[in-house]
Parts: structure tokens; sequence; C-alpha cells
């Protein structure tokens, strides 16, 4: 069993509001019956670790504290994405040392290396003795809206790499989940290019594809019987307005190489840390992206 979240920003207010908690954990302590009760757990993490800890982050410019990563230790987050438009706010070095800080850790990353080769490489996480496959890929390199590449980033729209890719994680594993970084910003539907990625990717032969970056939860589709989440909205973020303070958990069931279930959980984000939605939340968020039933089941589409 694992879980998948949506955009993990440990910088700007959630750093703030990390060292007046006075623990790294803050974020994630309110969903320690969800995360520790998992077998490994897999988000995008938005903000680069420089190993400057006076660098807070501002704006638009992300940088996370060094010793704040600890609480991904501890709740078992075993898999990130990098491949997103903050991947080089500290710049290359700020993408290398996150990268290293990770691996000191022993959280294996996506979606981001020394070239091209690198970033698409699949990481592999074993657990009960089933292999899932991760893969990710972001819209954009840096935070100018996909205009700029320089080679460190895996990009959506190279639709011959991802299939590469997959095609080298069915070869080492059970299971392959694709991650997006991509979508326009607060929006409820996705746009061409999330679409046309995510099926590139269900015909290649992932088996799950889950998306993040537009802040907001999005609509979510089957596929070839494949499941397609556009969008999982925030996670841990400092966002506190309107739709921007939900996001959805996925708690996916795996026996062998099959999905058996995928329990879908919505948060409410206070004070950059998410909580579980209670009922009557659960029902009104899921009902925005038209899902009535938070138990999705691949074997009732047979």
């Amino acid at each position: 069993r694992f879980v998948a979240v949506g955009d993990i920003m440990l910088s700007r207010g959630v750093a703030r509001a990390i060292d007046r908690a006075g623990s790294s954990e803050y974020p994630f302590s309110k969903l320690d019956n969800i995360l520790l009760n998992s077998d490994l757990n897999f988000g995008n993490l938005e903000s680069p670790i420089s190993g400057n800890d006076r660098r807070l982050g501002k704006g638009l410019i992300f940088n996370a504290k060094t010793g704040d990563l600890d609480a991904l230790v501890s709740y078992k987050f075993k898999v990130v994405n990098l491949a997103n438009n903050h991947a080089f706010d500290q710049g290359l070095n700020g993408m290398r040392s996150t990268a290293a800080f990770l691996e000191k850790r022993g959280i294996a990353h996506i979606g981001v290396g020394r070239d091209q080769d690198e970033a698409w490489l699949p990481a592999v996480i074993e657990a009960n003795g089933i292999r899932i496959a991760f893969i990710g890929a972001s819209y954009a390199t840096l935070n100018d809206g996909g205009a700029t590449r320089n080679g460190h980033v895996a990009r959506v729209e190279d639709i011959r790499l991802l299939e590469h890719a997959i095609s080298r994680a069915k070869a080492r594993s059970d299971l392959v989940v694709v991650t997006m970084h991509a979508g326009e910003e607060y929006t409820r539907k996705p746009n061409r290019s999330q679409i046309s990625f995510a099926h590139a990717a269900v015909d290649a032969g992932a088996d799950l594809v889950i998306g993040a970056h537009p802040h907001w939860i999005q609509t979510m589709q089957v596929y070839r019987g494949k499941p397609i989440f556009y969008s999982l909205g925030n996670f841990v973020f400092d966002q506190p307005w309107s739709e921007t303070r939900t996001g959805l958990m996925l708690r996916v069931t795996v026996s062998g190489s099959v999905i058996e279930q995928i329990e879908i959980l919505p948060v409410v984000i206070e004070r950059g840390a998410p909580r579980q939605a209670t009922a009557i939340e659960t029902k009104q968020i899921l009902s925005k992206i038209g899902i009535n039933d938070p138990m999705f089941r691949p074997d009732a589409l047979k």
C-alpha cells in the first residue's frame, strides 16, 4: 500500500510555520494514521534545498531548510518528484544539492538529472516484495511557463523519452506510476498537454498517472482501464485561500502487478499543514470533480 499526494512546498510560509512549531514534522503530523500506516509515500517536492538554511524563500523563489527533510523520512516519503517549475529556483547547484540531500537520507528522486537520460531514469521502490517504478516530468524547466530548456529536467512534451522510460521501468518492476507537473493553475479541468501526456503514458504501459501543479484538484479519467488523476492539488502549501486549501491523497493498494483499489482521501490545509477532510467536507470536495464514491476499484470496470 502506498500513498500519493500533490505539491509539497517546505519554503516561505510553511518554513515559518515549522519554525514556530519547533518541529520539522509539523506539516505532516495531522495525518499520522494515514502516512505512517503506509508502506511508502510519494509526493511532488516543489522546494529545492540549497544548503543555505538562512534563505527561506521569498515570493516565487523557493528554498527549504536541510533539517526539514527529516520529516519526509519520518513520514515514509521514499520517493519524490523534482521535475517542476521550481526545480531551478536555486540554480543548477541547488538542483544538485537537493538530489544529494535526498539521497543522503535514503529518499529516491525522479525527473531531474545530469542529463536527459538520468532525468528520465525510473526510480524503483520495493515494498513487501512488490517493485513499483516512478517516472516524473514537468511542463517547465524554470518558472517561465516552459519557455526555457536546459537538459536537466524531464519535459512532458518529450513523448519518445517517456515511452523509453516506461519500457525500462516495466522491465524492472511490477507496477509503473507516471507523474506529471503540468496544467494551468487554478483550473478544474486538464489542458491538452496534460491529456496528451497522460494518454501517451498509458498507451506505453503505465498503470497509474497522477498530476500536480494547478494548485486545485482536477477531474480524473479512466483511459484504457487505467486511472488518471490530472491534479491532486496542494498538500503542504501556504496558499490560504479558497480552492488552494484542498487537495487529494490517493491510498493505493497493490497486489502483485495489479492495483486492487484506490481510496481517494481529500485533505484541508490549515496554516500550511493538511488534515483529513471530514465526511461532509469530503463529499463537498469530491463533488467538484464529479466523484461520488471515494473508493475506486479497477476491477469494477471489467
